[in-house]
């Protein structure tokens, strides 16, 4: 049988509410709820909410989910344009092993022909995050085996109320953001925009082109209602989002010995390297409660466009090949292969416009039932979506010659590949949180039948028919202490060649909660079985010799781990609290079998690592604050050594790193707050990744801002 009947931790239903003035409100749209509610799943999840996000005013997701345990990331351009997360050691590039929402609404630009995040939603508008991990995000797929990711944007206030931020830092950092909205009886409204944009941190060869980005991002929201006391009340939101970017990154890295050097430095002939981009999204929601049923219906339409014109090849040579030569003495053209990359020595450069449009559209309802007998109360839940997606490639290179003195030419065009793909999907999940005395018990099915369809001379169709089952429990064995644990089936479709097997794992977790007073504690064990591990081939992994967007079986893997979170407020009198946290997170990755793969993952052997996750994670967070309204917020991060591949050969390794983050805000009255954030306060300079492709990377140096924030 393909799909067994197992027990799981499937998600619990975020409880309905009686209806009042707060809880008729769809504009934040929720899966988990507050932190409190968090703490009741039958499952591991976190949320981190508005103030906690104020405290360093972070835009890299990267940086905010440090502190969530089991959650791991690779850094690349140091700003999280497009961050790589992993969620109990899923294959982090794009993030595209993880379920990626906004406000409950798939947001990868093509979840299932295209899953990999080349646009990720602008952080500084965010009001929330949600992190569902394991079988609490079986709700959430098409990607069950990890978990999931759900951000929240900023909510329609209650009243007429606003908020600005102006910020500047380091190479000329500059953000600005702003909000205002209202709501009356029967309607509401939100306007919001920023515009961030950096000169970047790297500098460039023989050139003075800027290495940072540019974006600008707009969104509204717009809602009316029935009276709120009505028996049978009704909502409809309209959500309506814009935004672009433009910014100078590259997928060259740096060889060993230049490195060392300069960390920040970049090859001249990356000079023309540019992502260029533009994201619409708009969705209409409806909502409707009466007694204690609540059902939501939402529409959604996005595209997403992108031209991410970079350096593909150099001298006709591979990017890995060229470095790779370079870094090794005994390569016959080592001189060649670094005169060329310091620019003293004329080769034709190949740089690729990696232009493709996405779309993803779809509706999707979600119903709330919660049904009280003498002996059980039922938490019902069922969900059902109708997805289709699609990736047109319209990829033409240019060559461009670079002479003795590092200036570029440009040379020609040739013609474009082109390749378009196309998904069609329908999902429905059905689950039931039982609530019997201190026991609750959660059954939960999920079923996703979907094709995958690649067009053109390369014509191949991927055909899925899955069901996925789940039972979990927790146990309240008293006030402060709380038991969960259970098993479920996970899945991940394997998108495009046609030739692939979807991935699949069987995944459980045993866990305990504390609670007492201004002490939190939750430790997690957790242990994934891989029958099948599936990688993608993209030059933002690092891709050899395989065409962009094929897949790879790997074959059976295990993975399985330790999450550990402490957080403590304590008091020192009644005018200062000091406030301590640490997340801890242990990871073993292991491929299970042998084989020899020359894209994605090279050669590998059985027992070998799986590449770019940290065996050891830690956060340790301290601050202080008074009364007064002054306080302040230290940071540190670890990260213990890796591998770039299974095999980690020569110039594979990954240091071991930390960093420090400093935060200091004041308050000056019940509107105005001001603050100032130091980032990597000791400029580390250590070799954090070696993707994309495989040259060595840095982490962004020391970065101070400042800034103000006005509500109203």
């Amino acid at each position: 049988m393909k799909n067994l009947l197992v027990i799981s931790l499937a998600l619990s239903s975020v409880a309905v509410h009686a209806a009042d003035e707060v809880d008729h409100q769809l504009s934040a749209v929720t899966i988990i709820g507050n932190e409190e509610d968090a703490q009741q799943v039958a499952g591991s999840a976190h949320v981190i909410d508005s103030e906690e996000l104020a405290k360093f005013e972070y835009t890299d997701i990267q940086k905010i989910l440090a502190g969530v345990p089991g959650v791991s990331i690779r850094s690349e351009d140091g700003y999280g344009l497009r961050p790589n997360i992993s969620i109990r050691g899923t294959r982090d590039d794009r993030s595209g092993k993880i379920t990626l929402m906004e406000d409950g609404v798939l947001i990868a630009p093509a979840p299932y022909s295209a899953s990999s995040a080349y646009y990720f939603p602008t952080m500084g508008r965010i009001s929330g995050v949600e992190v569902m991990k394991g079988a609490s995000a079986i709700k959430n797929g098409p990607y069950t085996v990890g978990g999931a990711l759900n951000l929240i944007s900023t909510p329609i206030p209650y009243e007429l109320s606003g908020k600005t931020n102006l910020e500047y830092g380091s190479d000329n950092t500059v953000r600005a953001y702003g909000a205002v909205g209202d709501s009356k009886e029967n309607y509401g409204w939100l306007i919001e925009g920023q515009k961030h944009q950096s000169d970047g941190f790297d500098t460039v060869q023989n050139a003075s082109d800027d290495t940072g980005f540019d974006k600008e991002d707009v969104m509204a929201k717009f809602r009316v209602n029935s009276d709120r006391g009505a028996d049978v009340y009704n909502q409809l939101d309209l959500k309506v989002q814009y935004s672009t970017e433009i910014s100078d990154q590259t997928y060259v890295g740096l060889t060993e010995a230049d490195f060392k050097n300069d960390a920040h430095e970049r090859y001249g002939l990356t000079q023309q390297d540019e992502m260029d981009n533009e994201h619409k999204e708009i969705t209409l929601s409806h909502l409707v409660e009466f007694g204690t049923t609540e059902i939501t219906t939402t529409g959604y339409f996005i595209e997403f466009k992108r031209d991410w014109f970079k350096v593909d090849k150099i001298g006709g040579e591979s990017i890995n090949g060229v470095i790779d030569c370079a870094n090794d003495s005994s390569c016959a053209n080592q001189a060649d292969a670094i005169g060329v990359l310091h620019g003293e020595q004329a080769a034709a450069i190949d740089i690729k416009h990696n232009n493709r449009s996405y779309e993803s559209k779809g509706i999707q309802t979600r119903i709330k039932h919660q049904l009280a007998t003498t002996s059980i109360d039922h938490g019902f839940e069922f969900g059902l979506r109708y997805h289709e997606d699609s990736e047109d490639r319209d990829q033409p290179t240019e060559t461009w010659q670079q002479d003795a003195n590092g200036n570029l030419t440009y040379v020609s065009t040739g013609e474009p590949s082109t390749r378009l793909t196309k998904a069609k999907a329908w999902s429905a999940y059905l689950s039931d949180d039982m609530k019997m005395g201190q026991w609750v018990v959660s059954p939960g099915v999920r079923h996703e039948k979907y094709e995958i369809k690649r067009e053109g001379s390369d014509s191949n169709v991927t055909e899925q028919n899955v069901t996925l089952f789940g039972l979990g429990t927790t146990y309240q064995v008293n006030e402060q202490v709380i038991l969960f644990g259970g098993i479920h089936e996970g899945h991940s479709p394997a998108p495009n060649d046609g030739q692939t097997d979807p991935e699949e794992a069987l995944n459980s977790e045993l866990g305990l909660r504390f609670t007492e007073a201004n002490l939190y504690a939750e430790t997690t064990f957790f242990y994934s079985d891989y029958s099948n591990l599936v990688g993608v081939c993209s030059a933002s992994g690092g891709a050899g010799d395989c065409d962009i967007g094929d897949t790879s079986n790997a074959g059976e893997a295990t993975i399985h781990g330790l999450e550990a979170l402490v957080t403590y407020d304590h008091s020192v009198n009644s005018a200062i609290t000091l406030p301590i946290g640490i997340t801890y997170t242990f990871t073993d990755a292991t491929f299970d079998t042998t084989f020899e793969d020359d894209g994605v993952w090279g050669d590998v052997e059985k027992g070998d690592k799986l590449p770019n996750l940290a065996p050891h994670q830690v956060q340790l967070r301290m601050g202080v604050a008074h009364v007064s309204g002054f306080s302040a917020d230290m940071n540190i991060n670890y990260y213990s050594e890796t591998c770039s591949t299974a095999a980690c050969g020569v110039n594979e390794d990954i240091d071991a790193y930390s960093v420090v983050d400093l935060a200091g805000r004041y308050q000056i009255n019940s509107q105005t707050r001001v603050y100032a954030t130091v980032e990597n306060v000791f400029n580390s300079e250590d070799v954090v990744a070696r993707s994309p492709k495989n040259g060595a990377r840095a982490q962004k140096p020391l970065s101070m801002l400042m800034g103000i924030a006005y509500n109203f």
